[in-house]
């Protein structure tokens, strides 16, 4: 009992993606303005970035300049006011740097951190040591220059300037000398917090504006020669692969528009594919035509089927025999077309060659029932052989053969047989009855005279007696030629049939100039065959052979043991042999097909013959050989199977 198959599970289906990104997935030209622009923008902000970063650092240090020369410019001022003494003007002097724009307070510190003066009163006498850090003001310390410090405020980064003034020679009579005491004093000046340039800031504004603008112009050119150097190729080129792969095989992107840029030679390697495609499909279609119209002049149904049951090919003798059109068949299954069920033909109830085929690919013989379009059965017998393609795929081709139309050659071939013996048959029967005939009118005359003496009557009578039983033979011997096959394969002896095969071709042999030689060994030789068969076979090749000698010749019938001679092989050898015309070696593979038909004497034959004796002795369970040279006659060799010894006794 076979368990049920497990289907394995869906997989997950995949999230459906947005409308945006359906929308830039449908175009590169999309994709790449979008990517263009994200580009751009990153770019804009990192130069505005940078901008306002060397737009802060280039205003603190013109600040920093600014501050030194003025705090240089009143460096000179306090100088002048220290020299003379004057107190009040030094005050007036940090007085009015504080009053200067942008500056918040001045002070005067002496060396050790005292506010000596101030532009605020207030600040006078206070400490402020911590302004003086990082300056050396003591003696033996080189010249110390002036410190620039930016402060965080609230209000932004804001600038100290701390500017030792030095002591100098002229000044030693109050300072003392500059070895001793190098510094007078310091200058320490803040200054109003510079205004934060931020990314509100005019400036910022300003620059944002300009970039943004310089940007959007880079952006508009880059974006117009992409369409025209890329997306407008890319488009053409994806229109002209739709309508290809739609099966437009004329499309071509005209690769005369496009320069020898990369996408030029990608333009003209397509229309060089499509126009190669286009010849190959063309060539294609011309071979399937060509075959196709191969199997139409098949006169039986031929099918070509895959390993998935479907018709590959189908001739139109298949079509004709289920009553359809040739179109509705190919790429049906079999089973469906053939015999109108939904799925294969079950294994135990029907020898399917497209099953056989994929279990043991080998040639094989089943019999099966169509089923016509109009509902009707018809029997065939199917011939089937595999046939393995270039790419390892097995299909199946059958021959099919309707029985009723076996039956009607089988016929057709004993009629034609029969018909071929009419001469024989006609001066075998003719000769007794004219020997009847001219006995009993003897007869009949001397009764009436009343002068034939007795014994004379006898021999008359005898006479009659042989001629009738000659008759008798005669219609035996057409009787055993008419019998249908046996089911079974009976013992036949070969010489009493190739007896009477010789005694109805006889005459015909006589009137050809034909002579005929037997040797049979042994001489009570029988084989395993059916006898009628047998005979009509001896039949087919004797008249071939007599046909092959218009002008007359010999023939040689020799029957003996092969080499390999077994009771169960086909080791009895039965030949016959002529001096005829013999047959070309091109046409000796051809002379056992069905219709193949060439004879000596001009005529014309029916074709099925040697066909009839091939499968006759392979139903035997033997087989039929011939050797033959133009001009050197023919000689055919039945193998036979020997009868068991049991059964001749």
């Amino acid at each position: 009992m076979t368990g049920l198959a497990t289907s394995p599970m869906p997989a997950p289906a995949a999230p459906r993606p947005g409308v945006v990104p359906r929308w830039l997935d449908a175009s590169l030209a999309r994709r790449l303005m979008l990517g263009l622009a994200v580009a751009l923008m990153v770019s804009a902000l990192l130069l505005i970035t940078l901008a306002l970063a060397i737009g802060r650092d280039s205003l603190r240090g013109q600040h920093e300049a600014a501050a030194t020369r003025e705090a240089r410019l009143f460096e000179a001022s306090l100088q002048n006011a220290m020299l003379k003494r004057d107190l009040v003007g030094m005050a007036d002097i940090l007085t009015s740097l504080g009053q200067s724009p942008g500056v918040v307070q001045a002070r005067l510190l002496a060396p050790g951190g005292t506010v000596r003066f101030a532009s605020q009163p207030q600040a006078v006498g206070s400490a402020a040591p911590e302004a003086l850090q990082g300056l050396c003001l003591q003696a033996g310390c080189p010249p110390p220059a002036p410190r620039l410090g930016w402060q965080a405020t609230p209000q932004g980064e804001r600038l100290q300037i701390a500017y030792p003034i030095l002591n100098q020679p002229r000044c030693a009579q109050c300072h003392g000398p500059a070895d001793a005491k190098p510094v007078n004093g310091v200058l320490l000046v803040d200054f109003e917090p510079l205004a934060q340039a931020g990314p509100t800031s005019r400036p910022a504004l300003l620059l944002t504006a300009a970039g943004l603008g310089t940007l959007a112009l880079f952006a508009t050119i880059m974006g117009l020669t992409l369409r025209r150097q890329v997306t407008e190729p890319l488009a053409a080129l994806a229109g002209a692969t739709d309508r290809l792969a739609a099966g437009d095989l004329a499309t071509r992107v005209g690769s005369a528009a496009h320069g020898p840029d990369e996408l030029g030679r990608v333009a003209r390697g397509f229309d060089h594919m499509a126009g190669r495609m286009q010849a190959t499909v063309a060539e294609l279609a011309g071979q399937h035509h060509f075959l196709q119209t191969l199997i139409d002049a098949v006169p039986d149904p031929v099918l070509v089927i895959g390993p998935d049951y479907r018709v590959r090919l189908a001739n139109q003798a298949y079509a004709t025999l289920l009553g359809r059109e040739p179109a509705s068949v190919t790429g049906q299954c079999c089973y469906r077309v053939g015999r109108g069920l939904d799925e294969p033909c079950p294994s135990t109830l029907v020898n399917c060659p497209v099953a056989e085929m994929r279990a043991q690919p080998q040639p094989m013989r089943s019999m099966m029932a169509l089923r016509r379009a109009d509902g009707s059965a018809v029997e065939v017998d199917i011939e089937a052989a595999p046939m393995v393609t270039a790419s390892g795929e097995t299909l199946t081709v059958e021959v099919l053969r309707p029985l009723d139309r076996s039956v009607r050659f089988s016929q057709e071939q004993r009629l034609s047989t029969i018909g071929l013996l009419a001469n024989g048959v006609a001066h075998e029967i003719h000769n007794p009855l004219a020997s009847i005939r001219l006995a009993l009118q003897a007869s009949l005359r001397g009764l009436r005279a009343d002068q034939m003496p007795r014994e004379e009557l006898i021999d008359y009578l005898q006479l009659v007696d042989r001629e009738i039983d000659r008759c008798v033979a005669t219609t035996q011997r057409l009787l055993q030629m008419s019998q249908a096959p046996a089911p079974t394969l009976q013992p036949v002896a070969v010489m009493p049939a190739l007896d009477d095969v010789l005694a109805l071709l006889g005459e015909e042999c006589r009137a050809r100039g034909v002579q005929v030689g037997v040797h049979i060994e042994p001489a009570d030789m029988r084989v395993l065959a059916d006898e009628a068969e047998l005979r009509q076979v001896l039949v087919n090749l004797i008249h071939n052979a007599l046909h092959a000698m218009p002008e007359g010749g010999r023939i040689d019938i020799e029957g003996r043991h092969s080499a390999e001679a077994a009771a169960d092989a086909a080791g009895y050898e039965l030949s016959i042999t002529d001096t005829g015309c013999g047959i070309a070696a091109d046409e000796q593979a051809l002379i056992f097909m069905p219709f193949f038909s060439r004879r000596a004497d001009g005529g014309r034959g029916t074709g099925l013959g040697l066909a009839i004796c091939k499968a006759a002795l392979e139903r035997f369970g033997g087989r039929i050989a011939v050797r033959s040279a133009p001009g050197e006659g023919a000689r055919f060799t039945l193998h036979l199977r020997p009868a068991p010894f049991r059964e001749q006794a």
